[in-house]
């Protein structure tokens, strides 16, 4: 299934673990709300940040990123015009439509002419891609300051399971090593990186435009 077909079908389903988040999902998909606030608090540090929101879905974090980070503009992309709805909606229920724009298109394929954002911010999105590199190419181009990147891990158990559950709905997913991410940031030219464990399901990739001096990999392999 290609991927605007599985997010349009889907969508709803994966949408409803933001907007109705049950006991069981708060303890077994604790990545989902800790990589938010991993973002929420890298962006808070630029007062009046703008945002570019890579495979935003539902729209939530790029809500969030203007309600709890202070971001004065954030632009959304995502490929699924259902999950954009559901996005329009949420923005226009937090009365943030200023401050929230989202366009329909693949990231990839998106012209984003020479627009410029502090960050760019992809969150569960490099899950779907077997090589991400393009996509960090050109979420570099766009950034001023840094972009941000979550990872799934490759626990063995968990990445298994995970690829049958995606396999039955026609979806690939790819498990990344925190050696692999560095390489990835490095390819795709940025000056600087940091690697954070995001729970034990996976990895928080902050790629710096210019080198942070401290700025280093971290948790364990």
């Amino acid at each position: 299934m290609e991927p605007r077909a599985y997010w349009e079908q889907y969508g709803r389903a994966f949408a409803d673990l933001y907007e109705r988040p049950t006991l069981l999902n708060r303890l077994f998909r604790r990545a989902l709300y800790l990589r938010a606030r991993m973002a929420v608090a890298a962006v808070r540090a630029t007062p009046g940040a703008t945002v570019l929101d890579v495979g935003c879905g539902s729209g939530r974090n790029s809500v969030l990123l203007v309600k709890e980070a202070g971001a004065s503009h954030v632009l959304g992309v995502d490929i699924a015009e259902e999950m954009l709805g559901m996005a329009r909606d949420l923005a226009a229920r937090h009365a943030v439509t200023d401050r929230v724009a989202f366009l329909q298109a693949d990231f990839l394929e998106a012209d984003l002419g020479d627009q410029m954002f502090d960050y760019a911010v992809a969150l569960g999105f490099m899950d779907y891609f077997r090589d991400p590199l393009l996509v960090l190419r050109k979420m570099r181009r766009h950034s001023r300051r840094a972009a941000l990147a979550t990872f799934p891990g490759c626990a063995p158990l968990r990445m298994t399971l995970r690829k049958m559950r995606y396999a039955l709905r026609g979806c690939g997913v790819y498990g990344f090593r925190k050696a692999r991410i560095e390489r990835l940031f490095r390819e795709a030219g940025f000056a600087d990186c940091r690697i954070e464990r995001c729970t034990l399901a996976g990895w928080m990739g902050t790629g710096y435009v210019e080198r942070q001096g401290g700025a280093t990999a971290g948790g364990p392999e």
